[in-house]
Parts: structure tokens; C-alpha cells; sequence
């Protein structure tokens, strides 16, 4: 069972899904709204649990292999095609 991965229990689960307004903790979809349950999201060096977040969400992380310097370089890519209209 996932939530045992972690060390949460359904309760904790809950705590931090009303914690965050049932809401994914990047993109603000409501985890009612959407097909699966939102994810663990955690720091895959430390194992530590950082929120909740949708499967878009986390897949766009782990494709950016939760690199901050990645991550601010797409922010730039995307600001450049509005900054050049």
C-alpha cells in the first residue's frame, strides 16, 4: 500500500489533503475533480514527504528529475515566447 511507502496512514493522508484545501499543492486542481487520488510527493534523495500533488504535476517533476536549476530554465523558455510576442 503507497501511503505505507511514506510512513502515513489514511489519517495523515487526510490531514494533509485538508491541510491543502484537497487541492494539489502546485497546480491547485481539486483532488475531487480528478480520476486518481493525488500523489505523495517526496524528495527522492531524503525520502522526506514534501505535499500532495496531481500525476501531471508529478510527473512533470520527475521528468525534470526534480532539478531546480531545470526548472527555472523552463520558466525562462516559456517567459521568452511572451516577452517576444
Amino acid at each position: 500500500y503507497v501511503l505505507d511507502q511514506y510512513g502515513l496512514t489514511e489519517e495523515t493522508y487526510n490531514a494533509m489533503l485538508w491541510k491543502q484545501k484537497g487541492r494539489c499543492a502546485i497546480c491547485s486542481r481539486k483532488e475531487s475533480d480528478l480520476k486518481r487520488r493525488l500523489h505523495i510527493d517526496h524528495n527522492h534523495k531524503t525520502g522526506i514527504v514534501r505535499g500532495l500533488i496531481c500525476y501531471d504535476c508529478n510527473r512533470g517533476l520527475g521528468l525534470l528529475r526534480d532539478n531546480v536549476n531545470l526548472l527555472k530554465k523552463a520558466i525562462k523558455y516559456l517567459e521568452a515566447e511572451y516577452e517576444n510576442r
